[in-house]
């Protein structure tokens, strides 16, 4: 069977490649080894061989030039994983958004340090919750902020804005508290509600208590899914609208989409539910509120209503790196500009959030610029990388990451939950990419 698997694949890659005019060079031509390379396929092929996950799609570029892109496993039942592929990216769709709200910047449309309220009333005069000692009447207080929240807030997750999901993260009664008034207020993670649009949770969101004053704390949270409402009131575009024309027709991303055509819903990877001891499952359910790639659920609708500026996003493994490249490029791709240099070394390579840390994929140390985590020194990533490295990932298993000074982009996607589990295969992915370079 794993043969029998292999084989598809390699036909999988061929034909995707037709399709995608995808340029594959020698891996020693960009300076990296064809036999190290070939440690990732035992890798990924002995976490399908163990069950861990059921299939995957990697990609090593460098110099600009992808020297591997290996398509291995399943995506569903039926059909092998192939190299154009379609993904669920999720949070991956955080830095795309990023970009978005930059391009508004250059255009002078919007000043990092504006109120967010300037453009979304509902946002002035929020209050934060502080709680109270065991005893006290009752168990917290509101107290006004200090400041507004701003855009730059938003961007580097420092607005007090939290996702249900972080009281599994950091559990804490504060926390536990916020998120309560959360579901009574009908906020989801960012997940399809088709009986609504984003800026109608975006609202109600705006008139409940922040966790932590502006400014004062780096918390994981809506803080995107509030960008892409904001970009739809600054541009007067509909946000997936916005995105479409201003980043993937640009970048040639022609496969990245907010609602997936119907006639490519044939080419989504399956979800699929991973113990990462040998058990896994093949989800017929949505794994969280809504199936991104299904709502609606005809599949037809270019322009939907509740469009996740921190999640809605689906791509392929070729144009996440168009996308990946043209930061590595500081701004640029096939001669065509889409930012500065000055604004993407604003994003990627300054570090926003000072003695905070960007710490829920990563360790204590690393730091994060305007929609990336960044890695600040060597001491706090021992495996692999260099200072100035930048990546994130996505809930489904997906994840990405730049290297400046090797001029690398490496790209793992899978479609598998608990997002926490790949943790250790990402690792081995970055360090075996990593030991690659050859020159």
């Amino acid at each position: 069977m794993q043969k029998l698997t292999g084989i598809l694949s390699v036909l999988a890659i061929f034909c995707s490649q037709m399709v995608l005019s995808i340029e594959l060079v020698k891996p020693e031509i960009v300076g990296l080894s064809t036999q190290r390379l070939k440690r990732l396929d035992t890798l990924i092929n002995q976490h399908i061989s163990d069950n861990k996950i059921a299939g995957a799609v990697t990609l090593i570029a460098r110099k600009g030039k992808i020297a591997y892109l290996q398509p291995s496993g399943m995506a569903d039942t039926d059909k092998p994983m192939r190299a154009d592929t379609i993904f669920r990216i999720v949070s991956m769709t955080k830095p795309i958004t990023s970009v978005a709200v930059m391009l508004l910047y250059e255009q002078g449309k919007l000043l990092l340090s504006d109120p967010v309220s300037k453009y979304i009333p509902e946002f002035k005069g929020q209050k934060v919750i502080e709680m109270l000692p065991k005893g006290s009447q009752f168990p917290y207080k509101l107290v006004p902020v200090k400041r507004d929240v701003t855009i730059h807030d938003l961007l580097t997750h420092q607005s007090g804005i939290l996702y249900l999901a972080s009281t599994g993260w950091f559990p804490n009664p504060k926390r536990e508290q916020v998120v309560s008034f959360y579901r009574d207020a009908g906020i989801t993670d960012g997940f399809c509600r088709p009986d609504e649009s984003i800026g109608d949770m975006v609202k109600r969101l705006a008139k409940l208590p922040l966790y932590s004053q502006p400014g004062e704390a780096w918390e994981y949270g809506l803080s995107v899914d509030v960008l892409g409402y904001l970009i739809e009131v600054i541009s007067g575009q509909k946000f997936d609208n916005f995105v479409k024309t201003n980043i993937f027709e640009p970048l040639k991303m022609q496969d990245s989409h907010f609602y997936l055509p119907k006639n490519k819903l044939s080419r989504l990877s399956a979800d699929w539910n991973s113990d990462w001891k040998g058990s896994l499952k093949r989800v017929n359910a949505p794994l969280i509120d809504g199936d991104l790639a299904l709502c609606p659920s005809d599949g037809e609708q270019t322009s939907g209503k509740y469009l996740s500026g921190g999640a809605s996003v689906l791509s392929t493994a070729y144009d996440y790196f168009r996308f990946a490249q043209m930061l590595l490029n500081q701004g640029k791709l096939d001669g065509t500009r889409l930012l500065s240099r000055k604004t993407v070394e604003l994003m990627t390579a300054t570090n926003h959030i000072g003695h905070h840390d960007a710490e829920l994929l990563h360790s204590k140390g690393w730091k994060f610029g305007l929609g990336f985590a960044i890695q600040q020194d060597r001491q706090h990533n021992v495996d692999s990388g260099d200072k100035g490295v930048f990546e994130w990932a996505g809930y489904y298993s997906t994840r990405f990451s730049v290297n400046p000074t090797e001029e690398t982009v490496t790209i793992f996607l899978s479609q598998t939950s608990p997002f926490g589990a790949h943790f250790g295969l990402w690792d081995s992915i970055t360090a075996l990419s990593t030991s690659a370079i050859a020159d």
